[in-house]
């Protein structure tokens, strides 16, 4: 939808991240990284003017939710913006990689967050077909912690899970790091068979939206591959894993965590293709 609106150009880029938020400003990167909380708002006027909290866009999150939606618009209206507009992650991380957003060339993005998938094919400024899973990284660090559970009789927190998730988690068979506590040791093969459902849902999701589109659009995304981004992508074997099912070669985002960030703050160098690509939610 283009927003004809929207007259003065976007300076700035929101996109929530668990519980801290962070601000894109164009021509700086990325200005802010702060956890919600009460003194929010007045973090935000030590970065920012008046002027440049009327208008700015939003990277939705992963599988967003109209309960989460309403949540993140209420914290952004109390810290002070008043105009907002929203962007798909998945057209975010394809603006990571360059893509060109013309008609002639389709990708496939996938965004692995927390709590959801998204994935998406594109072709030019439009969204060919698309789909969203409910699992993300915290499938994964639930399974961790089940895993433990089950093995050794021990109830991990949520944050120790997620501390052995981000050290060890592979796809990669024979993976021979481990993690060492006074109570239990935890092999990355272990990890490797808990959370290797989570991703053959998200493979099997590719697999199923790529039948889906036409016969040409199809065989360009086989030739070019797909691409990966946010938080669940840095695991490692991502890309072994996918060509090994689907035989497609796939890019990693080099900095996953604030892709779909960057590619949003990327795109503020086009404003009238900007526009092009956002909405209002």
């Amino acid at each position: 939808m283009f927003n004809v609106q929207y007259l003065v150009p976007i300076e700035i880029i929101a996109n929530f991240n668990n519980d801290s938020l962070r601000l894109y400003k164009r021509g700086l990167g990325i200005i802010f990284n702060e956890e919600v909380d009460g003194d929010l708002k007045k973090k935000i006027k030590q970065v920012l003017t008046d002027q440049e909290q009327k208008k700015i866009a939003v990277v939705a999150a992963s599988g967003e939710t109209e309960e989460r939606l309403a949540c993140e618009k209420a914290i952004l209206y109390d810290s002070g913006f008043s105009d907002l507009i929203y962007i798909q992650p998945t057209v975010a991380l394809a603006a990571y990689f360059g893509y060109p957003f013309t008609e002639q060339v389709p990708v496939m993005s996938v965004v692995i967050g927390e709590t959801a998938t998204d994935l998406a094919i594109i072709l030019g400024e439009k969204i060919l077909y698309s789909g969203i899973l409910d699992v993300g990284t915290d499938s994964c660090i639930n399974a961790i912690i089940d895993l433990v559970a089950d093995k050794f009789n021990i109830e991990l927190s949520y944050e120790t899970a997620s501390g052995i998730y981000h050290d060890i988690a592979s796809l990669m068979k024979n993976d021979t790091r481990y993690v060492k506590t006074p109570d239990f040791i935890l092999k990355a093969e272990q990890v490797r068979e808990a959370i290797y459902p989570v991703y053959s849902q998200i493979i099997g999701a590719i697999n199923h939206l790529l039948p889906q589109t036409s016969t040409d659009v199809m065989r360009q995304i086989i030739n070019t591959g797909v691409l990966f981004g946010r938080v669940g992508a840095g695991i490692r074997g991502l890309t072994e894993a996918v060509y090994w099912s689907l035989q497609l070669q796939s890019m990693i985002a080099i900095d996953e965590e604030n892709a779909t960030l960057l590619g949003a703050g990327a795109l503020l160098e086009n404003p009238q293709l900007f526009l092009k690509l956002t909405y209002d939610a």
